[in-house]
């Protein structure tokens, strides 16, 4: 093919003055041996290098002007037939010069061949049988079995998770001795994701052996096929969630799984739109659920989103550290690298926001992409939007059960305890929630206290907790009369329950029992607060839904219940401090004698109290004592070495009396007894019993004490406070009566002193 030079003086031009100094060099030695006839052929020599060298064309034109120089030089001795040397010579130029020709157009087909092989997506490779070594293959292969690098052997190139099936389709078409295809074969790459290619293994000619001693392997890339069919599938999917799940939970999951599939990164979330929050919902990858739902945004602070929402079109951001609407915080937080953000809208309507984010590279995201992306999120948006519709409607029904629940709490029982057990586990049962505790105002000791708990929530949500009013969260609640929550107490624990409040033990941190959000809401009775409801989740904001609208109608509800129990309990305690004191006010009658006095008194207070133990002491100021005059519920043994207790002691009683107040263990606690109180208790056998010291005070005089106790731990109430106080005035009186009429005093006898 002939071709013009492109680059005189250049290439072409020496290889022309090459082939031209051996025409010259052939003249001159056909001249000087003129007469020697095989010299003659020495035009061979310059035609044969134009051949290699030069294009047809100008292997023709050298042939002629060997031909010229041969005629030349044989006519000048005209040497008979010689010149018919000349002829030949052109003759080979021209059959040099159609070689040439021909050799240069199969090559270049050849060529060809190659360059487009080599240059074509479609990836090639030939394998030796047997040992699978790679004789030739292109760069598309090289992409195909090692990322771009040389290919020398199947086995020691590739994965084995991609050999091993290769290697099958290899043997089955060597075996077969026919073609063996593979349709969508995944091959991995370095991100996590697939590629995927049609691969077919051809064999080669058995030449008479039984199996072929090669096979060639051609493979095409199918993986924006494959994506774009597994995504109409999401997109399918989405839409047949719409139709066949209400489930809000299970929309939420399908959504996401899909839109990550588009998305293809390796972390993310979703995130929908709540009382003008991002709150998160599902995480993908390297976010799990658990991590995802504890992020919660205001609208404003997540621009990104704002953006999608608004525009209701996919954000693909492929260098997330050039874009301004990104914190420092956020991309240190998150190691977002790439992100793509999917907005959920369905209509007008602003359901939330799909985060997808590449940690670990920059990835650029595909046209394709952004638009199936944008897409599904719509299909996604208006699934969720019908499950969140139908999740409402199901969440009113279930709140209307939950009232109707607490309402019917109080009609269970008329004990104060059992209805308090009740309201709480209904509560916790209706709301789905981790714990759940009541807490009433305590009057006599002037805090509240917990007397019902549900739920394992642990640290200090148990009974018997106390907390003053005004302190904590449960106080503070108290004191304001009005409902407080904490979405997130995570370094705020000394809100909840300061240490000093804490009268029993010091209060565990809440984060070690995984409570994230906390409310507190007063019951109230008659217009005035009596207690508290506190509720705890281990979600954060937990109560800033549906939830924190239906607790105040709980709330109520629960106060309804629990005052006709209240009532109850009251009406009860006052008809036992009636029977008491008729009881004692008859014990006393007709009686003179402080003894006779002391032993009515303590049956009556024993059979009435039901409690484990009683003494009653009269009180000598000439010995500034108290002198036991009546036992009841201790051996006598034991009671003969306590006779008699001087108020310089420190016992329970010598203080009630000095300080002229009930003393309680609630209030002073057994473990920091003195030495004294210590042995009595021990003697007495009352270590661990509830006990209460009561002084008997006459018109501002002190006339005697007394001691009670019960078995176990209890909690002493107000009412039983005012009980107590309400026997020692009676027998102050009657206890005064007798010293007035000049009734005999027990002697002194057997004094701690």
């Amino acid at each position: 093919m002939f071709r013009l030079p492109t680059n005189f003086p250049g290439k072409h031009l020496v290889l022309l003055l090459f082939v031209g100094a051996l025409l010259l060099g052939a003249l001159v030695a056909d001249h000087i041996f003129v007469n020697y006839q095989p010299v003659d052929f020495v035009y061979v020599i310059p035609i044969i290098a134009a051949a290699f060298l030069l294009s047809p064309p100008e292997v023709l034109a050298t042939g002629l002007v060997a031909m010229v120089f041969e005629l030349v030089t044989e006519m000048e001795p005209l040497a008979g037939e010689a010149w018919l040397v000349s002829p030949i010579v052109g003759g080979f130029g021209a059959l040099a010069a159609l070689a040439s020709l021909l050799l240069r157009q199969f090559i270049g087909r050849i060529s060809e061949t190659r360059e487009s092989l080599e240059s074509s997506p479609l990836a090639f490779a030939e394998f030796h049988l047997p040992g699978y070594a790679i004789s030739g293959h292109n760069a598309a292969f090289a992409h195909f079995c090692t990322g771009g690098k040389k290919c020398l052997d199947l086995v020691e190139t590739m994965p084995g998770d991609i050999a091993r099936p290769l290697l099958k389709l290899i043997d089955r078409a060597a075996e077969t001795k026919s073609r063996v295809t593979a349709e969508e074969f995944p091959v991995p790459e370095g991100d996590g994701h697939n590629t995927f290619w049609n691969v077919s293994v051809i064999p080669a000619a058995a030449r008479g052996r039984s199996h072929p001693d090669s096979v060639s392997l051609f493979a095409v890339d199918v993986t924006g096929a494959v994506h774009r069919s597994r995504t109409r599938d999401a997109a399918l999917r989405i839409s047949s969630t719409v139709m066949s799940s209400l489930n809000l939970d299970e929309t939420i999951r399908a959504a996401m799984d899909s839109l990550a599939y588009v998305a293809r990164t390796n972390a993310g979330g979703l995130f929908l739109l709540r009382e003008n929050h991002w709150v998160g919902v599902a995480g993908w990858g390297e976010n799990t659920d658990e991590q995802t739902r504890q992020f919660r945004w205001r609208y404003e602070d997540l621009p990104t989103g704002v953006d999608a929402v608004e525009g209701k079109q996919a954000i693909a951001i492929e260098d997330a550290s050039a874009d301004p609407r990104f914190s420092s915080e956020n991309l240190k937080r998150f190691n977002i690298k790439s992100t793509l953000v999917i907005p959920l809208v369905t209509g007008n309507r602003k359901i939330g926001v799909a985060w997808l984010i590449q940690t670990d590279r920059r990835k650029q995201f595909s046209d394709e992409q952004v638009e199936f992306a944008t897409v599904i999120g719509a299909q996604a948006a208006l699934a969720i939007d019908n499950a969140s519709a139908y999740e409402s409607e199901r969440a009113v029904r279930k709140s209307l059960g939950a009232i109707e629940s607490v309402s019917e709490a109080g009609l269970t029982s008329l004990n104060l305890n059992e209805v308090l057990i009740e309201l709480v586990s209904r509560t916790q049962d209706a709301l789905k929630i981790d714990a759940a505790m009541i807490m009433l105002k305590d009057e006599y000791a002037g805090c509240l206290e917990s007397l019902a708990v549900a739920g394992s929530a642990g640290g200090y949500w148990k009974p018997g907790l106390k907390l003053k009013t005004g302190e904590g969260l449960a106080g503070r609640a108290f004191e304001k009369g009005a409902l407080l929550k904490i979405d997130d107490i995570s370094g705020r624990e000394s809100e909840m329950c300061p240490d000093e409040s804490c009268r029993n033990g010091t209060c565990p941190s809440p984060e070690k029992h995984a409570i994230k959000s906390v409310l507190a809401a007063p019951l109230k009775a008659g217009g005035k607060v009596i207690g508290i409801l506190q509720l705890g989740s281990r979600q954060p904001a937990f109560f800033s839904g549906e939830q924190g609208r239906l607790i105040p109608v709980l709330v109520d509800r629960a106060s309804l219940a629990m005052q006709n129990s209240l009532q109850h309990n009251q009406t009860l305690v006052e008809l036992a401090r009636v029977a008491l004191a008729r009881d004692v006010a008859a014990a006393c009658a007709g009686l003179h004698d402080i003894t006779d006095i002391a032993k009515s008194a303590l049956k009556a207070i024993y059979r009435q109290l039901n409690c484990q133990a009683a003494s009653l002491f009269d009180f000598d100021p000439s010995q500034n004592s108290l002198v036991s005059i009546a036992f009841l519920g201790h051996p006598a043994k034991v009671t003969e070495k306590i006779n008699a207790i001087h108020l310089d002691q420190d016992t329970f009683l010598a203080r009630a009396v000095k300080e002229r107040r009930i003393i309680t263990h609630e209030t002073d606690a057994s473990e920091s007894a003195s030495e004294t109180e210590a042995f009595i208790l021990r003697e007495l056998g009352i270590e661990k019993s509830s006990r209460a010291a009561v002084p008997i005070i006459y018109q501002d005089q002190i006339v005697g004490g007394m001691a009670i106790a019960f078995s176990g731990r209890k909690h002493f109430s107000t009412p039983e406070i005012d009980t107590f106080r309400s026997i020692a005035n009676q027998l102050a009186l009657a206890i005064h009566n007798s010293h007035v009429q000049g009734a005999g005093k027990p002697p002194l006898a057997g004094s701690m002193r």
